[in-house]
């Protein structure tokens, strides 16, 4: 299955934010830390959470990837209290692609992505994103098989 979904433009955004080394087992770990911070810190932000992948395209690496979590927030934000660190993305112009299932498993979608990507002559742009729509809801019985994450690629025509 071809996991890419359609080339789009994603609006800026601004974010409370944490960035570590992480693997594929505790990303959802560091979710949660983050977001018992901002709710600690009576912040008020928005779903989904939004991850940046700052060792690029490469099939992630299972042990070991610098990492970046946000939780965006709502345009009307005021002043983000003492220590807790706030970034803003840009504008960009992305290929979409759809991951289904565990997050160990990304590595797979990743490795399509970058098929997709040389056979239509792109070339990465920047910071890939990864926005989790779908997470697995422990009290209603689901599973990470119901996971959906997307994928987005900051992508130009290659020369």
């Amino acid at each position: 299955m071809n996991p890419f979904q359609e080339l789009k433009k994603v609006p800026p955004m601004k974010g409370v934010a944490w960035r570590g080394e992480v693997s594929l087992w505790n990303i959802d770990t560091a979710v949660s830390r983050l977001y018992d911070r901002a709710v600690e810190s009576r912040l008020m932000f928005r779903q989904p959470a939004v991850g940046l992948r700052h060792d690029g395209v490469e099939a992630p690496g299972m042990f070991r990837s610098d990492y970046e979590i946000l939780f965006p927030l709502p345009e009307t934000a005021g002043e983000t209290p003492h220590g807790v660190e706030v970034r803003e993305l840009p504008e960009e112009e992305v290929a979409s692609f759809i991951h289904r299932g565990p997050y160990e498993w990304i590595p797979c979608t990743y490795e399509k992505v970058l098929d997709w990507l040389r056979e239509n002559r792109y070339e990465v742009a920047g910071v890939p994103r990864e926005v989790f729509f779908v997470a697995p809801e422990p009290h209603s019985g689901g599973t990470q098989d119901d996971m959906i994450t997307e994928i987005q690629v900051p992508v130009q025509k290659a020369a």
